[in-house]
């Protein structure tokens, strides 16, 4: 596409320029005239939009790549907005083909498999952000149907896992409980909460990795299943924190408590033995991010705080990103306050987040 597009074409010189400047201060100037030509261009495409598919894959490509550019550098706000102006181009995206019907938003760019390889790019990075920020994602998951079914260039054969990650960040957003709500709001919230939840334990349970999976991408996926698991045992421990009565409607093994360390420790220990099986330097390395901070985060172990760290490092010594060091950074506090403090409990790396500010992308 970038062959085709000057203004995509810019947008990958801007990121390249962005990421060399990281190992050679000599660049900094022209990485910073390389990003400003890029966005002036991209306003001037904008300015003047065309009804036409390759419009729309150009235009919104170009945001992903300005997406992972801010990353790169280290710019934990501006992913934010490029990533919205993405949202924006998918959902505005009208065409009327030859065939007379007019398509919109992710059917657009359903037509092509370039179209398609833009809606994963997406749903990564949207998803994967809404973790962060704690929000539900930009755009309902139901684009992915029929389009995860591939071996794609950032997850490989779990981009199916998303849409698991998409109903937690979602149903936590819907079912969020407040002093004001009425008693039978809250309970209808409870119940819908915790039946989602086990829900998608069990799908995770269930889920398997396909059989023809290469071995690191499947080790890739394992690890990524292991870190939804996690999201959905943090989800349900600072719900039962907040609930001030026990929940009905649910299981046992999905509500009780004390069982999460123990199942937090489990999915901690699956990931550290999967990404180990992921080679240093691999293309696959490249999404290992979200599943290493969430081991991190919930890691109680010295030997699982070493193998986090030490694998981070490396990474981050291959790649250069700067989220993967400001990831590390965050994740080295985390350890220390909860030192500090003799209690597991009593520091989130949320808490951190809220302290700075930031939008920290794991991807």
């Amino acid at each position: 596409m970038a062959m085709e597009s000057s203004v995509l074409y810019d947008a990958l010189v801007a990121f390249a320029s962005g990421h060399l400047s990281l190992t050679n201060e000599s660049y900094r100037v022209s990485a910073l005239e390389a990003h400003s030509t890029a966005i002036t261009n991209l306003a001037t495409a904008l300015a003047k939009p065309q009804h036409e598919i390759t419009w729309y894959e150009t235009k919104a490509a170009t945001c992903l790549a300005f997406v992972i550019g801010e990353v790169c550098v280290g710019d934990n706000d501006g992913w934010c907005a490029h990533l919205n102006g993405a949202k924006l181009i998918i959902e505005s995206a009208v065409v009327n083909p030859s065939s007379g019907t007019t398509l919109r938003g992710p059917e657009v760019f359903k037509r092509s498999s370039e179209g398609q390889w833009i809606l994963r790019n997406f749903a990564y990075h949207d998803m994967i952000g809404s973790v962060t920020m704690r929000r539900r994602p930009l755009l309902n998951c139901s684009y992915l149907d029929g389009i995860t079914d591939v071996v794609d260039t950032y997850l490989g054969v779990a981009t199916d896992l998303l849409r698991h990650v998409a109903t937690l960040s979602s149903i936590d957003e819907e079912t969020r409980l407040d002093v004001a709500l009425g008693a039978e709001e809250i309970t209808r919230r409870k119940k819908l909460f915790h039946a989602t939840c086990e829900e998608v334990e069990q799908e995770l349970q269930d889920w398997r990795c396909r059989p023809d999976a290469a071995p690191e991408l499947a080790a890739l996926a394992h690890a990524f299943r292991s870190a939804v698991l996690i999201v959905l045992f943090r989800l349900i421990r600072s719900r039962l924190s907040s609930e001030e009565e026990s929940t009905q409607g649910a299981s046992s093994e999905a509500m009780t408590e004390e069982m999460l360390p123990t199942k937090m420790r489990t999915q901690v220990s699956n990931i550290l033995r999967h990404v180990s099986d992921i080679p240093v330097g691999s293309h696959t390395e490249s999404a290992i991010l979200f599943p290493l901070f969430l081991a991190g985060g919930e890691a109680t172990e010295d030997e699982h705080m070493d193998a986090v760290r030490v694998r981070l490092q490396m990474t981050l010594q291959k790649r250069r990103f700067q989220n993967i060091s400001r990831s590390l950074i965050i994740l080295e506090d985390l350890w220390q306050r909860r030192q500090n403090s003799g209690l597991i409990d009593e520091a989130d790396w949320t808490d951190i987040l809220d302290e700075t500010g930031e939008h920290l992308l794991l991807t």
